[in-house]
């Protein structure tokens, strides 16, 4: 009897320690979170301001290595951001565009460009 107690404890035990290591397997094989810049557009869309030129540049820093870099926006926006991106190292392969599929926002009356028309998403 004694022998099976210990056959019985020994194989608590062993189940036990198989459930730690597949806990601990399982905190590993969570990916990393994933990198995301906003940035925004001079009015027209043509040019970075110099903050989101750095803000570009530091995407691009982390992003050299990415698989993929994907840029949400509106295309006149995300043309500039993507050549900022190539010009600082980003394969001009990763990067993919994902035009916005929201409708066109009105102009206000005073003639100012909503921020809004001018993000882009950077995301790797």
């Amino acid at each position: 009897m004694r022998t099976i107690g210990m056959a019985i404890l020994a194989g608590g035990l062993l189940v036990g320690m198989a459930g730690v290591a597949t806990a601990q397997n399982m905190a590993s094989a969570v990916p990393a979170p994933k990198k995301e810049f906003i940035v925004f557009t001079d009015r027209g869309g043509a040019a970075l301001s110099p903050t989101a030129a750095t803000t570009v540049r530091n995407a691009a820093g982390e992003a050299r290595t990415a698989p993929q870099v994907v840029l949400i926006g509106r295309a006149e926006n995300v043309a500039a951001v993507k050549g900022e991106l190539i010009r600082q190292g980003v394969a001009p392969q990763a990067i993919v565009v994902k035009q916005e599929a929201r409708a066109p926002i009105a102009k206000p009356a005073d003639g100012l460009s909503d921020p809004i028309d001018r993000r882009v998403e950077i995301r790797f």
